[in-house]
């Protein structure tokens, strides 16, 4: 059952539009950067400042880094069946 669900998952990114497959990649590098920002927050904490303001600013750019990936996704994928629909 998640087997067919991953691989229609796969399907589905495969076959995406240039532009919208090139919009998907921009934003995942932006995400990527957010959660690298969000790991040195939290080395920080770990190694130099042991502040609960510095974990929770380091917690909270981790969480949007995750949902902004997350909803890059899904409008990567959105975008491209409403624009195969319409055609």
């Amino acid at each position: 059952m998640i087997k067919q669900i991953f691989n229609k998952l796969l399907d589905t990114l495969k076959n995406l539009d240039k532009q919208i497959l090139k919009i998907l990649n921009y934003g995942l590098r932006f995400c990527f950067g957010i959660l690298i920002l969000s790991a040195v927050i939290l080395v920080t904490y770990l190694f130099f400042l042991h502040s609960d303001f510095v974990f929770q600013i380091g917690l909270l750019t981790f969480q949007i880094g995750i949902c902004f990936i997350a909803e890059f996704f899904a409008s990567a994928i959105t975008v491209d069946t409403i624009s195969k629909q319409q055609i």
